[in-house]
């Protein structure tokens, strides 16, 4: 047995949680069902610590709470990336692309990569991005002229992926930006079936998969060759192919394609939706738009925002910062244990898979009071530690791009919200999943910006989540 790290002096071998003659895989279904209403369950009846499955060898443990966070989040060796679901050959292109990425790295090799990495995510690289920012929100917004409907979601995630791609690979031809993304977002697709059943077969999802892995290493690649041959590119992937370490050591070709892959997924999704839960939220709650466009309008006036100007809009922060505490973009993580060890005063067994959740601690009566109500006010003057408040998640691991989708939401937000007022679609349907994206889509009418504020009616599950 491993060596047993905690300051606890008795160490509990069983540890509480809901049984089942199904084992953990019958619990896992109903978290999956209701991640949030699920979690929270889970933390009420058991505690901070809550096994799935056996109470000695269990598969899946819950661990609730900012101790438990930074306990998990501040020890990569021994909490590690858990790429146990994923199949995929290493030595393929696919495998290679999937990878070669921060998240499933650690030691030196994740700390050399993340330097290697951060230059191009500094405030200054940034502030390069946010003229690509405001041309693109633009161009999406300027084509719902004379609707009267549009499935928010969608709209984002084809402005995020515009985004994502601009500023990632630099590209400005419209037919360039289409087709690298679309080659992005079908191997995402394929790649949710494919990691799980690696079956090369004519047909099958991990075929499709490798398909157009081998498409996207190509144009990457090209893409590489050109970026070194660049003196004055701006975007992501020309920082990358110049970044030296103090070794003088540089990242591969096959890590920076990896990496390139990887910032692309992470980053338009997850931003995607976070911008429509922030203006589905703020479409419920009249009050705090009125508040905010005054803002808006004190500040740009109409004009479009810099980054100086978006230095000023407090109330936007935090509304931003309070979307992202009820609707985390990723409300739940996963590290997998490398060897025993205590966790919450309970033996966690190697190969554990262990889940922090930021839907649950972005609840906790102690740290947020009315945690289920959306009051961005609370910001102005609460301050919260990385462990209690981690939409980006936190320790090394933590998103390196979070800065970057701040900015982000910020632009898009000031942007839209002056241009167009959005209200939800009577008695829509709206409901989050796992994966934080609203099932049934976001259907919003959209008029030109006439502050006519009115909250509308909707079902679904979001009144499990939020206190309206």
């Amino acid at each position: 047995m491993g060596e047993i790290k905690g300051d606890r002096t008795a160490i509990q071998k069983s540890i509480p949680g809901p049984r089942s003659i199904f084992g953990a895989q019958m619990n896992m279904v109903r978290f999956y069902r209701n991640p949030l209403v699920y979690s929270r369950w889970l933390y009420q009846t058991y505690g901070n610590v809550v096994a799935l499955g056996s109470s000695k060898k269990p598969s899946h443990v819950f661990a609730f709470g900012p101790e438990l966070n930074k306990q998990i989040l501040t020890d990569p060796d021994r909490f590690g990336a858990s790429d146990s679901l994923v199949k995929i050959p290493r030595d393929t292109v696919l495998g290679r692309m999937y990878f070669n990425n921060l998240l499933l790295m650690t030691g030196e090799k994740h700390r050399q990569h993340r330097r290697l990495m951060q230059p191009a995510f500094h405030r200054q690289q940034i502030r390069a991005y946010c003229e690509d920012m405001v041309q693109l929100t633009h161009r999406i917004s300027d084509s719902w002229q004379g609707q009267a409907e549009v499935e928010l979601n969608h709209e984002m995630k084809k402005l995020t992926q515009y985004i994502a791609v601009k500023t990632l690979f630099g590209l400005y031809n419209e037919a360039e930006l289409e087709r690298m993304g679309k080659l992005i977002d079908g191997l995402t697709k394929s790649l949710v079936f494919a990691t799980a059943a690696p079956i090369n077969l004519p047909g099958t999802p991990y075929r499709r998969a490798l398909r157009i892995a081998e498409q996207l290493n190509h144009h990457i690649r090209s893409m590489i060759t050109k970026k070194r041959a660049e003196t004055d590119a701006t975007d992501v992937l020309a920082s990358l192919v110049q970044a030296r370490d103090e070794d003088g050591s540089f990242l591969t070709d096959d890590e920076l394609v990896g990496h390139a892959f990887t910032l692309y997924v992470a980053g338009h999704e997850t931003t995607a939706n976070a911008l429509t839960w922030s203006i589905f939220l703020l479409s419920q709650h009249p009050d705090i738009l009125s508040d905010l466009l005054e803002e808006l309008d004190g500040a740009l006036g109409g004009s479009d925002p810099t980054l100086e100007k978006l230095a000023s809009l407090t109330l936007l922060d935090s509304v931003i910062k309070e979307s992202l505490r009820l609707l985390p973009p990723a409300g739940i993580g996963v590290r997998i244990t490398a060897d025993t060890c205590e966790l919450g005063g309970y033996e966690i067994p190697k190969g554990t898979n262990v889940y922090f959740s930021q839907m649950v601690t972005h609840r906790l009566p102690d740290l947020y009071d009315e945690p289920d109500r959306f009051k961005p006010q609370r910001w102005s003057t609460m301050k919260r530690t990385p462990f209690e408040y981690l939409p980006f998640s936190a320790g090394e691991h933590m998103c390196i791009g979070w800065n970057f989708a701040t900015q982000e939401m910020k632009v898009v937000l000031a942007i839209l919200l002056q241009r167009y007022r959005f209200s939800a679609v009577h008695n829509a349907k709206i409901s989050p999943n796992l994966m934080m994206r609203p099932v049934h889509g976001m259907p919003m009418h959209v008029v030109p910006q006439d502050r006519q504020f009115q909250r509308v009616p909707v079902r679904g599950t979001i009144h499990r989540w939020i206190d309206f």
